[in-house]
């Protein structure tokens, strides 16, 4: 999920910390400008940044106040206290309060409709799991932490047995039931470093990271146990195959590696086998 909170392509701690560093360079500006020149408007771009990218509404709160401050500094660089304002430097600061805190709102909306679009883009409509699409990206992380620092990960499909008798039998809505509870199902074993995917049709992807032969094992065993009992009890006559592979020393492409757990799974579909 962190990823896609990246809205543009930069790392929102990044962005945040650079919000903060742009309004601290501007005020050294403002301080050294002669008095007739007032940067005023220029926070307000370094606060729209931290409203835009930061998780926490304590963090843009802290901003607002920050940019406010800044923003009239020179009213108490010479110890004019408030008490002394007139009424219009107080009219001044009201009216550039507001002026921040639309600004910063409007990026605060941005945001949101931003995360929307980004969580409908990565995100099955059906069952709410993660898409194709993200999982790939998944993948492509997960072998660059290979390359880079040697984190083992692991990858498996599943495949739902006899889906399509369902879909011939009792219909094309019993069928997305099904898909639906599975995925549900699943999300039961979501943890950090364990994400799941529907590819499309009746195939499912998980994606572990720090994760080594033996403990996928165990997760992909307890996986086809839980389904395929949750399956039994609401009357659904369907069962799960899966093929799983680890990586630990070599890295291959996306590709690659979706075709080698297809081609496992297969292998225990039509051999019967399941992960124990």
């Amino acid at each position: 999920m962190n990823n896609i909170e990246s809205l543009f392509g930069i790392k929102p701690k990044i962005a945040v910390l650079l919000g903060f560093g742009l309004l601290l360079v501007i005020l050294m500006i403002d301080v050294l400008s002669p008095d007739d020149y007032r940067l005023v408007l220029l926070y307000l771009f370094p606060a729209a940044i931290i409203a835009l990218n930061a998780k926490s509404m304590k963090v843009v709160i802290a901003a607002l106040i920050i940019a406010t401050l800044f923003e009239n500094y020179f009213l108490f660089r010479d110890g004019y206290f408030p008490v002394f304002f007139t009424k219009i430097e107080v009219l001044n600061i009201a009216i550039r309060f507001l002026a921040t805190l639309l600004i910063m709102w409007l990026a605060r909306s941005l945001r949101r409709s931003q995360l929307r679009v980004n969580l409908l883009a990565n995100t099955d409509s059906l069952t709410g799991l993660w898409n194709r699409r993200w999982a790939r990206i998944m993948i492509e992380q997960a072998i660059a932490r290979l390359e880079e620092a040697q984190e083992v990960f692991s990858v498996a499909l599943i495949d739902v047995n006899d889906f399509k008798k369902i879909n011939d039998v009792r219909g094309h809505l019993v069928g997305d039931q099904v898909l639906t509870k599975i995925a549900h199902t699943l999300m039961e074993f979501t943890v950090e470093n364990i994400m799941f995917f529907r590819l499309g049709g009746n195939e499912f992807l998980i994606v572990a990271s720090k994760e080594d032969e033996q403990q996928m094992h165990q997760i992909c065993g307890d996986i086809v146990k839980t389904v395929d009992q949750t399956m039994s009890d609401s009357g659904y006559p369907v069962s799960l195959s899966i093929g799983m592979a680890t990586y630990s020393d070599t890295a291959r492409s996306v590709s690659e590696i979706l075709h080698e757990v297809d081609l496992e799974m297969y292998r225990h579909k039509t051999e019967g086998k399941k992960p124990q």
